[in-house]
């Protein structure tokens, strides 16, 4: 019966591994920040065998309010994309392409903050999960150019952190409600594992062989009392 199971575990095994693509990146480490709610992303993350540092070409969909009073709600998601993600240079296995236009989509998601009631700068947090693609191509000489031919890389990436968001009190409001102004975001990656396809698709497999083993091993214990 355990030459079945092996069997089986191997064939559920096979039939999963040619669906699964390959794994994204997993930032580590590094942070993204937008000084404040008008001006354009500024980033430097690594990961294993990895590093990337850019600044953005415009500011993106991030955190706003404007103004910021207690008891408003501020959500901490953002969305970078094409040309938000300007250019900069990367490092993969050692090697370094610097002058590099970056393209793609980073996404960072978290749960809102509610603004408290206050009379000083405060800061707030949340924790976020990050999602991204990107492409990489040569600052090319008049403009700006990323099409599949010149593209020297590309890839997907995942993380997770705390993001901060900085508010500078200005005033009390005729209503007594605190107003502040928002003065930047960042998002601060930590080094939390991740869970990756492969992982996750050899979780299945030995979870499967398991409930099998058990199923037939209950069936021959009523087959023996029999």
């Amino acid at each position: 019966m355990s030459k079945i199971l092996v069997v089986l575990s191997a064939l559920l095994l096979l039939a999963f591994t040619p669906s699964v693509k390959a794994d994204p990146l997993v930032v580590t480490s590094g942070s993204l920040t937008v000084p404040n709610q008008f001006r354009t992303p500024q980033y430097s993350f690594a990961g294993q065998n990895f590093s990337l540092i850019g600044n953005g070409g415009d500011s993106g969909a991030t955190p706003s309010c404007f103004p910021c009073a207690s008891g408003d709600l501020i959500s901490v998601n953002s969305l970078f994309a094409g040309t938000s993600l300007g250019q900069g240079s990367l490092t993969v296995n050692g090697a370094t392409f610097a002058n590099m236009v970056f393209t793609g989509v980073f996404q960072f998601t978290g749960s809102p903050v509610v603004v408290p009631a206050g009379t000083t700068n405060i800061s707030l947090t949340s924790p976020f999960t990050f999602a991204g693609s990107l492409l990489v191509c040569p600052l090319e000489v008049g403009g700006l150019n990323c099409g599949p031919s010149t593209q020297v890389f590309s890839a997907e990436f995942v993380g997770q952190g705390i993001v901060t968001l900085q508010l500078r009190f200005s005033f009390i409001n005729a209503n007594g409600d605190s107003v502040y102004d928002l003065q930047g975001v960042t998002y601060n990656f930590d080094s939390a594992e991740i869970p990756e396809p492969i992982t996750l698709t050899l979780l299945a497999a030995g979870l499967t062989g398991l409930a099998v083993k058990r199923r037939f091993g209950k069936k021959r214990n009523v087959d023996a009392q029999e």
